[in-house]
């Protein structure tokens, strides 16, 4: 469970959803949010209140009980989640506003880091039955595993067809890979045919740097 801003702690975090919701409650127009909006919040967070008090009696402490709270815990987190995620955003509230139901205001004054300009260096390791491995580096640093600085993933596609393929826009995103190497598998019916891979590097902003050069292999049947 993500502690960006609810704490993980139960009590600790319905006291920051109680804060959440009270503060929205008092007057949604200052959240630019409806009534109907103030009560769905606060219905969630009175409802995993309810569920907590119950298994914080050891009396009534159950595997039953347990699970009932944290159900209720995940549907008030995930609606003031929801919410916060909105205020934070909302130029029109003011950061004081925000800061007063526990919302961090956007850090105007951090510099972003770029994304990488070089490209990576995409390398197939491995071809099995169904399946290929790939191993990435950076193009301007070969010899080292490391993603550049800048990139918090690597943006992997593939196409696959009858011939190796020259166009990414054309290919298939795959996911955003964090780790090496990287296990690819194929559908039966892709057996026979060549998979071309391309790559790009990402930051945590979503911005994406340039191509790599392609690479392909016959997929093995």
């Amino acid at each position: 469970m993500a502690s960006d801003f609810i704490p993980r702690e139960d009590t600790l975090a319905l006291a920051w959803m109680q804060t959440f919701a009270g503060g929205i409650a008092a007057g949604p127009a200052l959240y630019m949010l409806s009534p109907a909006d103030a009560a769905a919040i606060s219905a969630a967070v009175d409802a995993f209140d309810v569920a907590l008090q119950v298994v914080l009696d050891p009396a009534e402490r159950t595997k039953v009980t347990v699970a009932a709270k944290d159900d209720a815990r995940r549907s008030a987190e995930q609606i003031c989640r929801q919410y916060a995620g909105l205020i934070k955003l909302n130029a029109g509230v003011s950061d004081p506003d925000k800061i007063a139901i526990g919302v961090r205001p956007v850090n105007t004054s951090r510099d972003p880091v770029p994304v990488p300009q070089s490209s990576p260096l995409l390398n197939i390791i491995a071809a099995t039955p169904g399946a290929q491995t790939l191993r990435y580096a950076d193009a301007s640093t070969p010899d080292k595993r490391a993603k550049p600085f800048g990139a918090a993933s690597l943006q992997l596609f593939v196409s696959v067809g009858e011939a190796a393929s020259a166009d990414p826009e054309q290919a298939k995103f795959l996911g955003a890979y964090t780790t090496n190497p990287i296990g690819i598998g194929f559908e039966a019916g892709d057996d026979g045919k060549i998979a071309t891979y391309f790559a790009r590097w990402a930051s945590r902003r979503g911005d994406t740097g340039p191509w790599s050069a392609p690479v392909s292999m016959r997929i093995a049947a």
